[in-house]
């Protein structure tokens, strides 16, 4: 399959929607805690937006994999096999295994009552400290070196 020259509509859309969700849900995991404290001493938890962002976030970024593997995606800048192109590559997987994990190790928390609360709450961490460096570097790569690599993700062309 070649590599498309920019992303799809869809593709963006999904990239903003997940973004936010993460933010979100990162913003909201108190609330989880607190629910799972319910749900400990044998009440029921009612409706808890975190567990349902980190569920919506699971269901987006499968669909968004499902996307990626059938439309491709456009190749990162600079030569190919150089240095920058290759921790672009690991860190676009890091995102996604993180993206998968983390709501996954959620789940197993809060329906499987499994005692990785901690490993979640720290991959939830790492996955927002991830993100924030991907942002960062998107932003260097816009406004210092001005490769246009922000605008492919806010136009499809």
């Amino acid at each position: 399959m070649s590599e498309p020259q920019s992303y799809s509509r869809l593709q963006i859309a999904l990239h903003w929607l997940i973004a936010v969700l993460i933010v979100v849900a990162w913003f909201t995991g108190e609330g989880a805690g607190e629910a799972m404290k319910v749900v400990e001493k044998g009440g029921v938890a009612g409706f808890v937006p975190h567990v349902a962002l980190g569920l919506s976030i699971l269901a987006l970024v499968v669909i968004r994999i499902l996307v990626r593997l059938s439309r491709g995606a456009p190749a990162a800048p600079g030569a190919p096999g150089s240095l920058g192109v290759k921790a672009a590559d690991w860190g676009h997987r890091l995102i996604y295994l993180l993206m998968v994990a983390v709501p996954l190790g959620g789940a197993s928390v809060f329906f499987l009552g499994l005692e990785v609360g901690e490993v979640h709450a720290l991959a939830a961490n790492v996955l927002m400290l991830v993100v924030l460096g991907h942002a960062g570097l998107a932003l260097y790569h816009q406004y210092v070196l001005k490769d246009g690599l922000l605008r492919r993700m806010m136009k499809a062309e």
